[in-house]
């Protein structure tokens, strides 16, 4: 997928064991990979876009996904969009919905306290104990090659009910997400939520949408159970509700 994966147990297996689990669920990300890459010729996504594959013959994960995307274009109010005909781009939910099966089956394989970096999107298991893996580093808006590249924010997030942190921007990657263009746009853009999905994609809707994005992802975030912190172009930060109150302390 173009990234890197890291998992931290923290429960109490041998590194054997724990090596073993892990290899099983990279061959999830490695399936995920083979079937929705648009890099890969063979891939199914590849053969769909070319027409060399009917949408009524593709696989069921790739119907799901497909879904998915509609549906996240739907409630982003299409600033998330995966488009469509030859230019399907499921990338924007693949990543972390892989990811997700990743951790899910870890969790049903006994493995209860663990993290798991997707590129710099992180879960945390729901029986995470306390300790340095339950804080989360929030990126500075700048390249990690740069020299006085670090964190802005570090957040605590045992006992507070979220569990995955999403961060997207154009410091590692260049423009890389579509974008409308008549609005104001943001640097940078790392979403707090209960679940690992919708902060990614709100995080891509928002660099996507900008201004425009922040006021439907205000509307939605206290029921959807989410909270953001945007570094907008000139370099201030904008805040939503509850964020503060994840900022851990020394």
């Amino acid at each position: 997928m173009g990234t890197f994966f890291l998992f931290q147990i923290q429960d109490p297996l041998s590194q054997v064991e724990a090596e073993r689990m892990v290899d099983s669920a990279m061959e999830i990300l490695d399936w995920a990979d083979q079937t929705f890459s648009l890099y890969k010729p063979d891939s199914e996504v590849s053969k769909l876009n070319r027409g060399d594959l009917a949408w009524e013959d593709a696989s069921v994960e790739q119907i799901e996904v497909r879904k998915l995307c509609e549906a996240w274009r739907s409630k982003t109010s299409g600033f998330f969009d995966a488009r469509s005909g030859t230019g399907y781009d499921p990338s924007g939910v693949v990543k972390v919905w892989a990811a997700a099966r990743a951790a899910s089956f870890l969790e049903a394989n006994g493995i209860r306290s663990f993290t798991l970096n997707a590129g710099g999107d992180v879960y945390l298991s729901t029986e995470l104990k306390r300790g340095m893996l339950t804080r989360v580093g929030l990126s500075a808006p700048k390249s990690i090659r740069s020299a006085d590249a670090g964190a802005n924010f570090v957040l605590e997030l045992a006992g507070t009910g979220y569990c995955s942190v999403a961060t997207s921007g154009s410091a590692e990657r260049g423009e890389h997400i579509w974008a409308t263009s008549d609005v104001e746009r943001f640097r940078q853009v790392s979403v707090i939520g209960a679940d690992y999905l919708a902060a990614d994609v709100w995080a891509t809707a928002l660099i996507a949408g900008g201004s425009k994005a922040l006021e439907n992802f205000r509307a939605q975030c206290q029921e959807e159970n989410l909270v953001a912190v945007v570094t907008a172009a000139d370099g201030s930060l904008i805040t939503t509700s509850g964020f503060v109150d994840l900022l851990a302390t020394i």
